[in-house]
């Protein structure tokens, strides 16, 4: 039987010891008597098995692929994507959108991809069987968010009450109304009043928080939708349809609180 390969028998001491995200240069410590045109190649050797994936073209940031990770191509974000984002890269990011909602046990519906906020476009990555999207906020520093922790690692996600701004803000990318709507109802109970004026201050965006208000409103959220309101209270507010681009319709109602416009589809929802 064929003796392990020195890369090999690396890659096995760090992942006994936990160790999964490495660095070509980490790699190389390891190694002192093997060329880099050696490495190179055994690395590529052990991304062509499936043992090792690489995050990014270009990144010298190798992810080692435990056995039971082997149908996905590689472990969960949890594993990696903090250490990609905040080390490799060096760019403030979160979660956002519907992986958010995911976190708080609020997504209804599958999520394929991992959708993550940063300061400015960045390409879609794949990581074994795994897509992240990214999209892009201004002052993304200055955004509400806490850490997600699980048995794999951890990751940084928007607080619920920025998650379910940013659904309303950003309708268009998760699906519609109807389907935020329907995600937001499970996100309700893992908002506070304080956690959504935090959320609010920081994005500073009036037609969300109208949008919001009146959702709230739909759905009898009083202490939330109360807290909307007082924020709104010294804003100049003009009439807005509940999502953007919606037709005008002579049978709508306005919510004269948050100053939206409700479609009969909307009210009727409420059920």
């Amino acid at each position: 039987m064929a003796a392990p390969s020195p890369l090999s028998a690396v890659l096995d001491a760090a992942e006994r010891s936990g160790k999964l995200n490495l660095r070509t240069e980490d790699i190389r410590a390891e190694l002192p008597g093997v060329s880099p045109a050696a490495l190179h190649q055994a690395l590529h050797r052990q991304q062509r098995r499936g043992r090792l994936v690489r995050l990014s073209r270009g990144s010298d940031h190798w992810l080692i692929v435990p056995l039971q990770h082997a149908a996905s191509g590689a472990p969960p974000p949890e594993a990696w994507l903090d250490r990609y984002m905040s080390k490799t890269l060096g760019v403030p990011y979160y979660v956002t959108l519907l992986s958010a909602a995911e976190t708080y046990g609020a997504s209804p519906y599958a999520v394929m991809v991992t959708q993550v906020m940063v300061p400015e476009r960045r390409r879609p990555i794949t990581v074994g069987r795994h897509e992240v999207v990214f999209h892009t906020r201004a002052r993304i520093e200055d955004m509400p968010t806490r850490w997600h922790e699980t048995p794999d690692g951890r990751f940084k996600v928007g607080t619920p009450e920025l998650t379910a701004l940013e659904l309303v803000e950003r309708v268009a990318l998760v699906g519609g109304m109807a389907r935020v709507r329907e995600v937001l109802r499970e996100l309700w109970a893992s908002c506070t009043p304080q956690g959504l004026i935090e959320a609010l201050n920081a994005l500073q965006e009036v037609p969300t928080a109208q949008r919001l208000g009146a959702l709230l409103a739909l759905e009898d959220q009083g202490a939330l939708g109360s807290r909307v309101a007082e924020w709104l209270r010294d804003k100049a507010l003009r009439l807005i349809p509940l999502e953007r681009g919606q037709a005008p319709d002579t049978s709508s109602e306005v919510d004269t609180t948050f100053k939206v416009r409700l479609t009969f589809d909307a009210r009727s929802a409420n059920t």
